[in-house]
């Protein structure tokens, strides 16, 4: 199983993943379409089907046309809903502790995380190759534990508390800003403790640190500090890793 992050910020959140056998599956589509079509090179054959969080638009702005491409959307019925494509015959819902099928390779669970509005995270299971996939995007925190070795985790990681502390207290933040941070974004403390103390890393080889908060923490030294603990390979999602990230990583 291959994971890719080609977006993943406040701005715009992309993913995808390449089973064993080839075939694919987008998780988000928070980008224009001509955006969308260009990180996947134009190729949008092979692709089972999209698995859509939240109705946030930096998630979601390419639903509508996703849905025209006639690739099937698996979302919670809010989400849909929010967006106005309910009805269409590609939205297929999905909830809290829901187990489906997308196309023939990948098996996904569905469980509810906690952010401003109804929010799903998703574990992806390669049926092609028995590698597992945990995605956990916007998200305050996560009260459920998995009895499964993740292959790989691609998971929240927006904000240090010190670093936001601090620039509230010297008015440098908005502070309704800070107020969402806090309250629907995972804390870099937060991530690593739920990694360390729910997540079983036997098989483990990749961890992906999603929707970074900009000024908001410190980027390559959370990347190193996760690396250095728990001796997986780390990523920053959405960034391309210069030369030097890899000489001193």
């Amino acid at each position: 199983m291959i994971f890719k992050a080609h977006f993943s910020s406040s701005a715009s959140n992309l993913y995808e993943v390449t089973a064993s056998n080839g075939r694919r599956l987008l998780i988000e589509c928070g980008c224009t379409w001509k955006l969308l079509q260009k990180a996947l090179d134009y190729k949008l054959d092979g692709i089972d089907g999209c698995l859509l969080s939240h109705s946030h638009k930096d998630h979601s702005k390419a639903v509508e046309d996703v849905l025209l491409a006639g690739i099937p959307i698996y979302s919670s019925l809010p989400t849909f809903e929010a967006l106005g494509v309910a009805e269409d015959r590609h939205a297929n819902i999905v909830g809290d502790k829901d187990r489906f099928e997308v196309g023939d390779t990948f098996e996904v669970f569905s469980f509810a995380l906690f952010h401003d509005v109804p929010c799903l995270g998703f574990i992806v299971h390669d049926k092609s190759s028995d590698e597992n996939l945990l995605f956990v995007t916007d998200t305050s925190h996560i009260k459920q534990r998995f009895g499964i070795a993740f292959d790989i985790i691609a998971i929240c990681c927006g904000y240090d508390g010190a670093v936001l502390a601090k620039r509230q207290e010297t008015g440098d933040i908005n502070e309704a800003l800070a107020i969402r941070l806090l309250t629907a974004h995972m804390e870099r403390n937060v991530t690593k403790r739920y990694i360390a103390e729910c997540c079983c890393l036997d098989k483990c080889t990749e961890i992906y640190l999603l929707h970074m908060s900009g000024g908001n923490i410190s980027q390559e030294a959370t990347r190193q500090e996760f690396e250095d603990e728990f001796l997986r390979t780390t990523h920053i999602a959405g960034r391309r890793r210069t030369n030097h990230d890899r000489r001193t990583s």
